[in-house]
């Protein structure tokens, strides 16, 4: 459905995350525009889930089993009241179906409509609305409403905070491990916690991500951040999809050669091995196809249900520290010098943000020498500049500051 929109996804997808705004988008068909009925497409579904709107899978089929809530448009300057019906007709799977009243008034087919939830009442924007964009733009009415209060900052994260700032006054500290993993495991070792394999957040709810701004006196290379390891829920596995993609290589650095798959996966193209991500919004999935002709393979997918539920379980509130990293008689320094805080990640972006690949995933497989198998994990990736536009409002300290 999202396929057939007048107006690019892309350039909204900030100004949700600045706002920290939870929202789901939906285009109107000509076919369901001449009906009245759109499909409640599963970010929709989810969105009034989360928000204890409406529950569709509780909901019995049939128009005697409507729900009907209040909502809104919203206008360049104004509010206009509506009503939104929530309703599964008497088909034979009773696809979820939405429709708001007055909505031909509002927009015409294959406009871009975002929806968004406050006080439990719907709120509908057409972003293909040129005098609403320009309000979003420009800091309007459109804008105003979006801005949400943040949230007062927990004992939690103050208490990491003043211990952060305790361990940047000891200067520079040995790194407790050789090479990438060292300026994580030795701020952690710093804390006192003790390395392990979970995927829960690492400090008492919060998720901490350690990484070198500037290394030897020299700004480093920008790279990108680890949102959160996932391998496909259905098809190939990964070991398969190394069986089956992979090539015979002599890695960076060594004379042997393997079977390995070292790669990023990304929506926009594919990747040298023939591999790459396409987003299904109306099956709510993010598949991984392969380049087969005369049409691509569907390699292995991920619910993006799933995907929203480990990024809120890992990245509910993370500390983004930033170190300087130098090397003495070969053992590498760091010094903690600065922390990006955020919280509340708007997870039902993940889907646009990969679509238009400011999220991408790295995969990491190959055969050793005995024949067994070792990954490092398929990692979903962000650059720093785009971890705004999903993990939403940010908090920056420089831990040398008094305060």
């Amino acid at each position: 459905m999202l396929s057939m929109t007048d107006t690019p996804i892309e350039k909204f997808v900030s100004y949700f995350a600045e706002t920290n705004t939870n929202v789901a988008f939906l285009v109107p068909t000509p076919t369901g525009y001449e009906k009245s009925i759109m499909d409640a497409t599963k970010p929709l579904r989810e969105l009034l889930k989360y928000a204890g709107v409406h529950d569709y899978e509780k909901q019995e089929q049939g128009q005697e089993n409507k729900v009907v809530i209040e909502s809104h448009f919203i206008t360049k300057d104004d509010l206009i009241n509506t009503t939104a019906s929530l309703y599964r007709p008497n088909t034979k799977h009773g696809d979820p179906r939405i429709w708001f009243s007055d909505l031909k008034k509002y927009c015409k087919p294959c406009n871009l409509l975002a929806v968004i939830i406050y006080d439990k009442s719907l709120y509908v924007i057409n972003l293909s609305d040129k005098k609403i964009q320009e309000s979003l733009f420009k800091y309007g009415h459109v804008y105003s409403f979006l801005q949400l209060s943040i949230n007062e900052y927990v004992n939690v994260a103050e208490e990491l905070l003043g211990k952060l700032r305790k361990i940047h006054k000891r200067g520079f500290i040995p790194s407790v491990t050789k090479g990438a993993p060292g300026v994580g495991d030795t701020l952690e070792n710093a804390l006192g916690i003790q390395r392990n394999n979970s995927k829960s957040p690492d400090y008492k709810g919060i998720e901490l991500k350690a990484s070198r701004i500037i290394k030897n006196g020299e700004k480093k290379a920008v790279t990108r951040s680890t949102l959160f390891t996932k391998v496909p829920d259905k098809g190939l596995t990964y070991s398969e999809i190394l069986d089956k993609y992979g090539k015979v290589q002599i890695p960076r650095g060594k004379t042997e050669a393997r079977k390995q798959i070292y790669e990023t996966l990304s929506a926009k193209k594919y990747n040298a091995y023939g591999l790459k991500f396409e987003v299904d919004y109306d099956g709510d999935k993010l598949n991984l196809i392969d380049n087969a002709t005369p049409a691509p393979n569907l390699v292995s997918s991920w619910d993006f249900d799933i995907l929203r539920k480990t990024l809120l379980t890992k990245h509910h509130e993370t500390f983004w520290v930033k170190a300087t990293a130098e090397f003495r008689e070969n053992l590498e320094y760091f010094r903690y010098d600065k922390v990006i805080h955020t919280k509340n990640p708007n997870a039902l972006l993940l889907a646009p943000l990969i679509e238009n690949g400011e999220i991408t995933a790295d995969l990491a497989a190959h055969i050793k020498p005995d024949g067994s198998y070792r990954d490092h994990g398929l990692l979903f990736k962000i650059l720093p500049q785009n971890i705004h536009d999903l993990l939403g409002e940010e908090q920056n300290y420089d831990l040398g500051e008094n305060v």
